[in-house]
């Protein structure tokens, strides 16, 4: 904090510097232990990404599939202290959103007050797949937003002291999330891009200390990397997520209306908070303080909203999630709260802070109901499966292969059985000579036996099937139930 100068901040730095900080820490401490104790009274069955670190954590390797490791790396450790439970699960996802929040206010206080940075940092809050989905379902999305903040809070400083031990940080930074999401990447780019479109900020980039950054990266994701060249049925087992188009193409490909969508959707609230926050204050005077490092932030987003754009267009993507865009859309929002933040009229910023409570509120509620709601994910009763399996006496040895929801939830109630994901090649290794499939989707005996040459069970062609039996799973509350069909196999 030794290195701000008077004339980088909107305004001289306020005696109550400290209290703003402290309050800001007691604030996102609480709400999200708060989301950990929410979960943990909530219960139920886990979700398809929580369900999924059961099946994906077997130790520490290099790779583990088509998501990057860092995740399954830490999660992997949790367990070793807490054990596979809820606890760990729900720990390490808020830890994560804790320290999104946490590390953007850090990295902001190089260049505004403390009052600025809070405000400016919690208006990630009103982008919807940081403040619901993320707390709802999402597990990798969640390492990558704890990069992004990391980055961003590495590279201010960076550029505002020219530090060489801060641009060490950035590689790090740039490191963990280059194995925490592949759209991390678009971070750094959108940052060094920007930077060298304003003069102020050129200069520190041209440094030779900056070097130290992409060497830092490289060393960090090189062993991961490696592993993704080796086994690339097992890393790019997910790519068809993205739909490309591999016949001739309409003018506009299926993805660009998508990914504006997903750009609107993302927006819609934070633009909308903002919009009203400039009408009670249009008529306070700009601060310039600001307009540097916010202009970096807008100038990085426009920078990677064409490059996505681009990207989305020319690769014919037929489909784009939301919130593969919040690289994009997280510097966008970022910069108008900076811009805003420094002229807040009292009106506004009680009006501000008011919104972010209520939202609060709306998602513990939403939680709750997500919890109980007819069909919920997690009011299913995963017992009769493990039951029914039970009741079929199979050999001890027998692999049990089933999508990341069924399976992470069966794991679950019986650590002790060999359970493998649907992804292609995951059985490849497995020397067991009897299977179990298990589908939700597949309802014919001859597509669950493809389904065991799929993830490369090695003895899929030999084996002898018996008929398909179909169960069907009860919700804890509510009429309907889950149909599952189970398909037994053995060598002979």
């Amino acid at each position: 904090m030794t290195h701000m100068s008077s004339d980088s901040l909107p305004s001289p730095v306020p005696a109550n510097t400290g209290r703003t900080t402290r309050l800001f820490f007691l604030i996102i401490t609480a709400y999200f232990a708060g989301q950990v104790i929410l979960r943990l009274l909530l219960g139920g069955a886990l979700e398809t990404d929580e369900a999924e670190m059961l099946l994906m954590t077997p130790g520490f390797r290099w790779g583990y599939g088509p998501q990057l490791p860092l995740y399954n790396w830490i999660q992997t450790g949790l367990f070793s202290i807490f054990g596979e439970t809820l606890f760990a699960l729900s720990l390490l996802k808020n830890m994560l959103l804790w320290a999104t929040y946490a590390l953007l206010f850090l990295g902001l206080r190089a260049y505004v007050s403390a009052r600025v940075a809070a405000l400016t940092a919690l208006s990630l809050f009103l982008i919807p797949d940081i403040a619901w989905e993320a707390e709802r379902a999402t597990t990798h999305s969640n390492m990558l937003l704890a990069t992004i903040s990391a980055s961003f809070a590495a590279f201010l400083w960076a550029l505002k002291t020219r530090n060489w031990r801060y641009w060490a940080l950035f590689g790090l930074a740039m490191g963990l999330g280059g194995i925490a999401k592949y759209n991390f990447w678009a971070i750094p780019t959108g940052l060094t891009l920007a930077a060298l479109t304003l003069a102020p900020l050129r200069s520190a980039l041209l440094s030779p200390r900056i070097l130290i950054s992409p060497v830092l990266a490289l060393a960090i994701v090189a062993g991961p990397y490696l592993w993704m060249a080796n086994n690339p049925d097992l890393a790019l087992s997910s790519v068809g997520k993205m739909a490309i188009s591999e016949q001739v193409s309409p003018l506009v490909p299926e993805g660009v209306p998508l990914y504006f969508q997903g750009l609107f959707i993302l927006l819609l609230l934070p633009m909308l908070v903002s919009a009203l926050m400039w009408l009670a204050s249009r008529h306070r005077p700009m601060q310039s303080g600001t307009r540097e490092i916010s202009t970096l932030f807008l100038r990085a987003g426009a920078i990677l909203a064409i490059i996505g754009l681009a990207i989305v267009w020319l690769a014919d993507v037929g489909h784009v999630t939301p919130r593969w865009l919040l690289p994009i859309v997280i510097p966008i929002v970022i910069g108008v709260f900076l811009r805003l933040t420094p002229r807040l009229s009292p009106l506004a910023m009680r009006g501000y802070l008011g919104a972010l409570v209520l939202f609060a509120l709306l998602v513990c509620t939403g939680l709750t109901l997500d919890r109980y709601k007819d069909n919920a994910r997690r009011d299913l009763d995963f017992a009769p499966l493990a039951q029914a399996i039970e009741e079929m006496a199979l050999p001890e040895d027998t692999l049990i292969v089933t999508d990341f929801y069924i399976g992470g939830n069966l794991a679950r109630l019986r650590p002790d059985w060999t359970i493998r994901s649907d992804l292609p090649a995951s059985a490849r290794s497995e020397t067991a000579v009897h299977i179990l499939l298990i589908s939700r989707a597949l309802q014919t005996d001859a597509q669950l036996q493809r389904l065991a040459t799929q993830v490369g069970w090695p003895h899929a062609a030999q084996a002898i099937y018996d008929s398909g039996e179909q169960i069907a799973l009860p919700f804890h509350h509510g009429d309907r139930s889950q149909p599952l069909r189970l398909l037994y196999g053995a060598m002979e």
